[in-house]
């Protein structure tokens, strides 16, 4: 079954099951299949928005009919594309009064005006978000909040590295959400926003103003939650938010770099609703899921690499997504301004694949005491409680182990201490990093940040 034939089959099918208007708006003579190849369906798309709202409510339903009409298991691929789009012939009704109204434009502006308000980027969608071991359970989770907002996984708290995709998926679900569900109130922050916001606001009086925007809401979005901790302030407004939020049913969904346990310097009773809900890790890609992230990124970009070089660069950009993006995008640009053939010898001379500088003792210092929310003062003086105890001799065994710095070059750098205190703390971190218990992973992370690992 050629292109064509297939696509006149999906929509026959597709108009016996949607309203006329629906199917106007957002199929006859918007959508048509590129190509057809492999088991890939490429699926063209009128406009930006025509494609995010087919993604989000039909997909399902389009691959079920493909993959029964070919009998083939079918991946879809959807492209903004006006290539082989036919406008549509819209006869004239009889009785005008019975004519079925093209809201495309009105639909689109709704949605685009959405977006801009909740503070959305379009590109950040489920469809553009490759699933992987390391994140398949945090994906399931938050379709599932889009499926049922308000109803369960409230809050939901995802968490992990830099550059995993957080930000990407937390924003998907807003969407999500206006898309499906338009209208309803979203909003994405991040803490650092929301903070500013409430500074702002009680420097203008308008503290009033302020609290309507983020209490008068149906999802509340908020990324790196993490840097509200330490912030008196800020912890206390976001409580009587989250509270006002969550007697109402809301749905409330944050990102964090962090399991909320390790936030030392956040309040227990917010420690305790952040861990009170569903709290779901990103773990770093595996090589296989980078290997897909490349591939998806050159396709939406046009361009056709072969895998061997697709696995180079998986094995050598290393695990962010965005140092991943980053390196395609500049080999890329590379090949399309010197002619040359995108391949590993481009690759090599393209892209800067030398093993990352290690990090200095005071920038190493300078991570541990932001993971642990400390001011960099507090770690290296002479407070006892245990806030800075334990942060203080992961510093030394880090600057120990990894950086090969002596105890007593250990103990001038925090504080002037005897070195028999940096030797006992060293062997302390050791045994419990040996125990392979919860300090023990604890640990492995904050060595993950300090030392870009």
């Amino acid at each position: 079954m050629d292109e064509k034939s297939l696509w006149e089959s999906v929509l026959t099918e597709l108009q016996l099951t949607l309203s006329a208007a629906n199917f106007q708006t957002w199929f006859k003579g918007k959508t048509g299949v590129l190509s057809l190849k492999d088991g890939v369906v490429e699926i063209g798309c009128s406009s930006p928005y025509n494609k995010t709202w087919i993604e989000e409510r039909y997909l399902g339903q389009i691959k079920e009919i493909v993959e029964r009409i070919s009998g083939a298991s079918a991946t879809l691929v959807f492209t903004v594309s006006a290539k082989g789009l036919e406008a549509p012939k819209v006869k004239e009704p009889k009785n005008p009064e019975l004519a079925i109204p093209l809201f495309e434009d009105a639909a689109s502006s709704t949605i685009k005006e959405s977006l801009v308000v909740s503070n959305i980027n379009p590109k950040y969608s489920f469809a553009d978000f490759i699933v992987g071991q390391s994140n398949q359970l945090a994906y399931a989770v938050a379709k599932a909040v889009v499926d049922s907002p308000f109803e369960r996984y409230n809050p939901l708290l995802i968490y992990g590295g830099v550059g995993v995709g957080k930000t990407h998926l937390l924003q998907a679900i807003g969407q999500g959400v206006i898309l499906r569900r338009n209208p309803s109130r979203v909003i994405y922050s991040s803490s650092e926003t929301f903070t500013n916001d409430m500074i702002e606001a009680i420097q203008k009086r308008q503290t009033v103003d302020f609290r309507a925007k983020y209490r008068a809401v149906d999802l509340l979005l908020i990324d790196d939650i993490q840097f509200i901790a330490g912030r008196e302030s800020t912890q206390e407004e976001f409580f009587h938010t989250f509270n006002h939020l969550h007697g109402r049913g809301k749905q409330i969904i944050l990102c964090c770099d962090r399991d909320p346990a390790q936030l030392s310097n956040l309040h227990e009773r917010l420690r305790n609703r952040f861990s009170g809900g569903m709290v779901v890790k990103i773990e770093t890609p595996d090589l296989e899921l980078r290997e897909a992230i490349l591939l998806a990124k050159a396709h939406s970009e046009g361009a056709s690499i072969d895998f061997p070089t697709i696995r180079f660069m998986a094995e050598r950009l290393g695990p962010s997504v965005r140092s991943l993006e980053g390196g395609l995008l500049r080999l890329l640009a590379i090949a399309k301004l010197t002619g040359r053939a995108i391949n590993e010898e481009l690759v090599k001379n393209s892209i800067n694949l030398d093993p990352p500088k290690k990090p200095s003792a005071e920038e190493i210092l300078a991570e541990i005491a932001r993971f642990f929310s400390l001011s960099l003062s507090d770690l290296r003086g002479v407070k006892r409680g245990k806030e800075c105890v334990f942060p203080r001799q992961v510093a030394m065994y880090l600057l120990r182990t990894e950086v090969g710095l002596s105890f007593n070059e250990i103990a001038s750098l925090l504080g002037g201490r005897d070195h028999t205190t940096v030797i006992y703390s060293v062997s302390k971190v050791e045994n419990l990093v040996e125990k392979d218990g919860e300090i023990g992973r604890i640990v492995a992370e904050v060595k993950d940040k300090a030392l870009g690992g």
